[in-house]
This record gives structure tokens, sequence and C-alpha cells, in this order.
């Protein structure tokens, strides 16, 4: 026999949404372009999700690769996006959305509570496909630690994204490696399940996931830089 008791416990997350907006008395009527990154990480001690050692249990998880490096890219993005329209040399053709997501580590809840508000705020149904509001969703997690090439995942779901990246890449020149992945773990999958095409940057596994050791001085900072600026010039 066995006897199992479960705790319920329920906490608050937050998603962190800002516009760039290309209309001037509200969202455009084109569909709009999503870039997100999530913003938590595995906090203060060893939980589930952690791969430290024993010796590594009761120290701080700094997730600076994941996902520090995404959220920074992200600050970038939007901000070199914004700068661009504010000297006049952007003239945007639909609404950016920048997305910082929360509850990534445990099952994508942020993005996955996001993508069902809007359809069923808009759709009267939760289940709905966002095609007609969201044209495509560009991810970034764990970005800083470029070593030989960026994956770039997703490129299956739009025959649209391999000249994009050819295109944009030739001033910066990433060596990179197109991956038709479309089922991913990340914030992204929950886009392609709504019908909307994705594209997700990734430098990469590494021995100091999950660890006390995913450390800041470990970002490969030039690379990261380089990144962004590739996923900025796309959307």
């Amino acid at each position: 026999e066995v006897s199992i008791d479960v705790d319920q416990e329920k906490r608050i997350g937050r998603n962190v949404i800002g516009v760039l907006s290309a209309g001037q008395t509200g969202p455009h009527p084109n569909p709009a372009v999503v870039i997100g990154a999530h913003i938590d990480h595995l906090g203060a001690e060893a939980g589930p999700g952690s791969l430290a050692r024993d010796d590594e249990k009761d120290m701080i998880h700094y997730g600076a690769d994941d996902n520090a490096s995404g959220v920074a890219g992200l600050l970038e993005i939007a901000e070199y996006l914004s700068d661009m329209r504010e000297r006049g040399k952007l003239d945007l053709q639909r609404d950016i959305v920048f997305a910082a997501w929360s509850g990534e580590e445990i099952g994508l809840l942020g993005s996955s509570h996001f993508v069902r508000k809007l359809a069923k705020d808009t759709m009267g149904d939760e289940s709905a496909p966002l095609g007609l509001l969201i044209s495509s969703y560009l991810n970034m997690d764990m970005i800083g630690r470029l070593n030989e090439k960026l994956v770039l995942q997703g490129i299956g779901s739009s025959d649209y994204w391999k000249s994009a990246i050819e295109q944009r890449n030739a001033p910066i020149g990433l060596p990179i490696n197109a991956q038709n992945d479309t089922y991913l773990p990340t914030d992204a999958t929950n886009f392609y399940l709504r019908k909307v095409p994705i594209l997700s940057a990734f430098t990469g596994a590494h021995e100091d996931y999950h660890t006390p050791r995913d450390t800041p001085d470990k970002i490969n900072y030039e690379g990261a830089r380089d990144i962004s600026k590739l996923m900025g010039l796309i959307a």
C-alpha cells in the first residue's frame, strides 16, 4: 500500500510586457511581432530542476546564461528599435511587443497564460489560433555561451526565415546552425501551437546549466551582442 498527500502551493508570477506601437490611436491592424525571453530562474537554492552538486545545494542559482542573457538581449533590441523609431529611421508596419515571461522553468506558464488570455479576449476561445494577431514570435533563451555556432530553431515554421536570416546576418557574420525543430522546450512552442511562425535563438547546452556555476564571468558578451543585433534586424 501507499498513501500520498498532495499539498498544492499557489504563487503569483508576472509577465512584463512593453509595446512599440506602429499606430497612433491604438493597435495597428497588421499582426504584431512578438519578441520574448523568460525572466525567471531557479532561485536561491536547489529545488525542482536544479542540477547542482551535493556541495552546491544551498548556493544561489545565478542563471547568467539561463536566462539573464536572453533578457539582456531583449532589452537591447527594445532600446535599439525604439531609438530607430524616435530618430525617424524605422517606419513600423506593425506593432512590436516585447515580453519577459514568468514561470518558464516550471512549464512555460507565463507565455501559456499570455496566449490563452489573448485568444479568449479577442476570439472568445482560449484555444483559438493567433496567426491573425501575431505575425511571428522571436525567442531568446540562453544566448550567452556562443562558442562555435548560433543555433536558430524553428526554421521549419515559415519559408520566410531562411532568406531573412541570410540577409540580416550578412553584415554580422555569425556562424549559424539552422534547425527545423518547432516543438521546443522553451516559450516559442506556445506560439507555434497557435499557428504563429517562430524563430528561437540558442547557443547550446553546457555543464553549468541549472547549477550555481552559471555565472556572469562565463558569458560571451560580444557573442550575445551580435545575436541580439541579428534578432533585432530580423524583427
